[in-house]
């Protein structure tokens, strides 16, 4: 495996292939902290779900919504390099934005 990736990172790509592979078509696999949801679906990972802020968590809502942008653009990093899309069918926030 050659991407141009250190040894320590490869040890992501291998997880994320693995994670992935485990995964039937129509699984589920969530993220505790940020709570995002995401369903396989064929050959593509597609983020299905997104925990709205309650008042009782200890993140303010502009945190919560940066912390799950952030993590959602983690997971697409990481499963991208290991040959799996990444994809979402719902927003993170009230509006759009980049990834």
């Amino acid at each position: 495996m050659s991407m141009g990736i250190s040894p320590e990172e490869k040890q992501y790509v291998v997880w994320c292939r693995r994670m992935f592979s485990l995964m039937a078509d129509g699984a589920v696999w969530g993220i505790p902290r940020s709570g995002l949801i995401f369903t396989r679906r064929g050959d593509t990972l597609v983020l299905t779900g997104v925990m709205p802020h309650d008042m009782t968590l200890p993140l303010s809502a502009p945190r919560l919504i940066k912390q799950q942008r952030s993590d959602f653009n983690e997971v697409q990093k990481w499963f991208g390099l290991a040959g799996i899309t990444v994809t979402r069918d719902c927003e993170i926030g009230e509006e759009d934005w980049q990834t």
